[in-house]
């Protein structure tokens, strides 16, 4: 086996659930070296799964097995805290969710931890964050899902809004506290100092969301009303064996639908339609009608034919049969006491020092006696590095951005944030699509500079090179000589057809990290295929798992590019700790689809485990009966409740003592059976009152609620305010507005999220060709007449009407 990037890396997992233990799997599978202490009892999640709770002899459940990989297990009863203590003096990270304050109340006080071993770094996972109004409210995933927008009505036919299916939010949190955690030993490595990366769940829900405040900002100007994630065409569709995603992005795209499905006369009236009404549905059924008698995977080659993004629609049975997923040998066996199980693979794949399955989830105390019996050596301070600046933990590292969209722009934005130095590359003929969402021509002459793009580039420079012509890639080599990491995400063909392909950049510069996020890998029969946010989710098995068991799947919509950006982030600092080891550069493939199924893996482990077809379940739980989203007087609300005590608060809250000695409604057993007739009683109930006072009544009550939130909502968030989560920047053109920042807080570390705003296009032209590359003033002319650079986009024929609700 090679060695793992992060090799000699320790870390101790307190952590219980998915989240957490996600990201310390992640860690491991780069080669940390991850023990996960649990008490005699075990991780709860061991128990959860298809067998676990019947059978004495399944004690660990796929879920447990698939997060809790590659780690060694051992038993510790909480009560021996020098011995956690003397574990951790070792360590270089400690992982834990035990809510805020919970590591203090354990006798485990960070600054004590610290006093042992200076440059540790606590990774806490909570709700709310350590502090802030709401820090101990009770949640459910619900209810955080409720109050960042994520409940929505999706689709032309949703009435209620329903929840994202399975714990796709655990798996994104898991990979934004990885990156926090990467970070952090950046900062100690520079510093000598550990830091607290303190992390929120219902922010790392939020910075997934599509940019609600900045988006409703610029549809004002332009005189139109909010964005509504429900009318997106055409979406999720039933075929003759199964269903299909048909994600209509450009007009092109939607020009082409209509001339496939004989709907000729629709092919001008794309916005029209999207509002809804009786055309709307008189479209839809004639689409339905002509896929009535089609495949699905006809249907996908025929769209995609025409770089019509369209995917199936995927379960835990039939994804795991498709052509892609099976030519790249995605999904691989575990082995649990279960037995084996299959469960997707990595969500990157580095070239020199390459994730590895080393051992399965270890069981419960495997591997006591081992890991006290060579424990590791405690560490010794570090003097870290003279004048190492905490605010920018990644200064000194050079990167060219030629990411598009939200996905490889984000990517580039965090790096940017960190400290690094990231050149957004861009050519005036093509420049990064993203420009042209939610926006249009009645802004200005300069409309191409107030999108949505604004909100993934920030903390970069920005530089226009028309790459099609020899000037501008002669010019890209003398800029990757120097530069530590290439980031892109065009289609897989793109980059190689530029001239820029691994072998080439390598060549230039061997110490090179080259970043290539692809939407569905760089080989397999989908390489070309095209597509973006809601496809992968489609495809990745994320849509069939979401939305009401009686109704079609639902697409979340886009949460895949914020995850995927994220992934390229763990990636790439993994990478970059490969090569300060001496390892040289590399190539690092962030798949989009497959990353999108790392967040996804139940229907695929329930399949595998059961034979059985993992079902939408709507807004209920397992864990909690009733659960919900209700309606009030003036809108909705998010409830669970989650066991005896919970039930008779909210009783006697909504002002129906007698609710809790009914028959039929005692225990959980009973209102999980009896939950229908219950949505029918709590929803007569909430009904009669507003938001405010229900959220506040049953929150004071110790019931887990939310309302419904919507982007008109959220910087009203007395939480969100606290911890300071939007700030407030500057763009030349557009002017000040606000901006998400990033779901982690660092003690140590950057005080705030983002350094600097958005450039405008080619703003860094002179500056970087000119002051860094030594053009001389008439050079820089000459490629400005010429158009290999210059600040405004060629052939903008773009209007109103074909340039905004892209997502």
């Amino acid at each position: 086996m090679s060695v793992g990037a992060l090799d000699g890396l320790r870390v101790v997992e307190l952590a219980t659930g998915v989240a957490a233990p996600f990201a310390a799997r992640l860690l491991a599978d780069l080669g940390a070296d991850v023990v996960k202490v649990e008490d005699p009892e075990g991780d709860p999640l061991r128990k959860e799964g298809p067998f676990a709770p019947t059978d004495p002899d399944h004690l660990d459940g796929g879920l447990f097995g698939y997060v809790s990989a590659n780690k060694r297990g051992i038993v510790v009863d909480s009560s021996e805290t020098e011995r956690i203590r003397d574990l951790v003096a070792g360590a270089d990270i400690l992982v834990e969710n035990f809510g805020p304050g919970g590591l203090e109340v354990r006798g485990l006080d960070p600054e004590l931890l610290r006093k042992d071993n200076p440059g540790l770094v606590i990774a806490r996972l909570s709700n709310f964050g350590q502090d802030g109004p709401d820090a101990h409210l009770p949640a459910t995933d619900l209810t955080l899902q409720a109050r960042a927008g994520w409940v929505a009505a999706r689709g032309e036919h949703s009435s209620a809004p329903t929840k994202v299916g399975g714990a796709y939010l655990d798996f994104i949190a898991g990979t934004y506290l990885a990156v926090g955690i990467l970070t952090a030993v950046e900062t100690a490595r520079n510093t000598g100092r550990g830091s607290d990366v303190d992390t929120s769940l219902l922010e790392c829900a939020h910075s997934t969301t599509s940019f609600p405040v900045l988006t409703n900002g610029v549809l004002a100007r332009m005189g139109r009303g909010p964005h509504s994630a429900g009318h997106v065409l055409l979406g999720v569709k039933p075929c003759a064996d199964g269903w299909v995603g048909i994600n209509v992005l450009t007009g092109q795209q939607w020009h082409d639908v209509c001339l496939l499905v004989g709907a000729e006369e629709y092919a001008d009236r794309q916005d029209e339609l999207r509002a809804g009404g009786p055309d709307r549905v008189e479209f839809e059924a004639r689409v339905d009608a002509w896929l009535a008698d089609q495949r699905a995977e006809d249907v996908v080659d025929l769209c995609q034919a025409m770089r019509i993004p369209a995917v199936p629609v995927h379960n835990g049975e039939s994804i795991v049969r498709s052509a892609q997923w099976t030519e790249r040998e995605f999904f691989t066996r575990a082995a649990s006491r279960s037995g084996e199980f299959l469960h997707p693979s990595f969500p990157w794949r580095l070239s020199g020092s390459p994730a590895q399955w080393c051992r399965p989830a270890p069981r419960l105390g495997e591997h006591t006696e081992e890991v006290f019996a060579v424990p590791w050596p405690h560490r010794s301070p570090s003097a870290g590095v003279p004048d190492g600046d905490p605010a920018q933990p990644l200064a000194g590292l050079k990167v060219l951005d030629l990411g598009t969209f939200w996905a490889g722009g984000a990517c580039g934005a965090y790096l940017g944030a960190m400290g690094a130095d990231v050149v957004k590359v861009e050519s005036l003929q093509r420049p990064d699509g993203f420009r042209f969402n939610m926006s249009g021509p009645s802004l200005g002459p300069r409309w191409f500079e107030f999108g949505r793009f604004r909100a993934v580039n920030l903390n970069k420079r920005s530089l226009t090179l028309d790459l099609s012509r020899e000037e501008g890639r002669d010019l890209l080599e003398q800029l990757l000589a120097s530069a530590d990491i290439l980031l892109e995400n065009y289609s897989a063909r793109v980059i190689e057809t530029l001239g820029f392909g691994w072998d080439r950049v390598r060549d230039i510069n061997p110490d090179m990290v080259m970043v290539r996020m692809p939407g569905y890998g760089l080989e397999g029969p989908w390489r070309d295929y095209v597509g973006w946010g809601n496809a992968f989710e489609q495809v990745s098995g994320q849509s069939y798992v979401s939305g009401p068991p009686d109704g079609k799947p639902q697409t979340p919509g886009g949460y895949t590019d914020p995850l995927v950006a994220m992934h390229g982030v763990v990636a790439t600092l993994a990478a970059l700790e490969h090569r300060r080891r001496g390892g040289g550069g590399q190539l690092v493939e962030v798949c989009q689809i497959e990353a999108g199924a790392t967040a996804c893996p139940e229907p695929v482990i329930h399949h595998s485990m059961t034979g059985e077809i993992r079902q939408r379940v709507g807004n209920r739980s397992e864990s909690a009966a009733p659960q919900g989203v209700y309606p009030a007087a003036d809108g909705w609300i998010a409830l669970s409740v989650r066991d005896n005590a919970d039930w008779t608060a909210l009783g006697e809250a909504l002002g129906h003592p007698d609710w809790f000695g009914k028959p039929g409604f005692a225990s959980p057993e009973d209102r999980r059976v009896a939950h229908d007739r219950l949505d029918g009683l709590l929803a007569e109930s909430t009904s009669l009152h507003e938001v405010a006072y229900l959220t506040k009544i049953l929150s004071n009550n110790g019931i887990p609620v939310a309302k419904v939130a919507r982007g008109s909502d959220y910087l009203q968030d007395s939480q969100l305010s606290h911890r300071k989560y939007y700030e407030t920047l500057d763009h030349d053109d557009a002017g000040s507005d606000r901006y998400q920042g990033w779901p982690m807080r660092f003690s140590v570390g950057p005080e705030r999220s983002h350094r600097s705003g958005t450039p405008t296009l080619g703003r860094h032209n002179q500056e970087i060709l000119g002051g860094e590359l030594g053009l001389e003033e008439a050079e820089l002319v000459a490629l400005e007449q010429t158009g290999i650079i210059g600040t405004v986009p060629t052939g903008l024929q773009l209007s109103d009407s074909s340039t905004a609700d892209k997502r």
